[in-house]
């Protein structure tokens, strides 16, 4: 038969296990004004540079302002020092070509 003391081991030992869990999970996501942003999805500009080989940051920077990565797919974080994240897919630069 187990003590009182054992079994309340055994619960504060499961409710550890159980915080560290969620410490984990919790790691992999932002949450601003009540949107939570998992953070493999959303990356820096130099970091969505990096992973789609795109030369400079100005490039993407010039996306957003002409809207070829739309706005819900930017974010700017202000508790990071305005840090802004871009939706890590893969957007093109919609040149108009010209056809003689």
């Amino acid at each position: 038969m187990k003590t009182i003391t054992e079994t309340k081991r055994e619960e504060l030992d499961e409710l550890l296990r159980a915080a560290k869990e969620t410490l984990l999970k919790a790691q992999d996501y932002l949450s601003k004004d009540g949107k939570i942003y998992e953070l493999n999805d959303w990356v820096t500009v130099a970091e969505y540079c990096k992973r789609f080989n795109i030369p400079n940051t100005q490039t993407v920077s010039n996306w957003i302002k002409r809207g070829i990565i739309p706005a819900e797919n930017t974010v700017v974080i202000e508790e990071y020092n305005h840090i802004r994240l871009i939706k890590a897919i893969p957007y093109q630069d919609k040149k108009v070509t010209h056809s003689n």
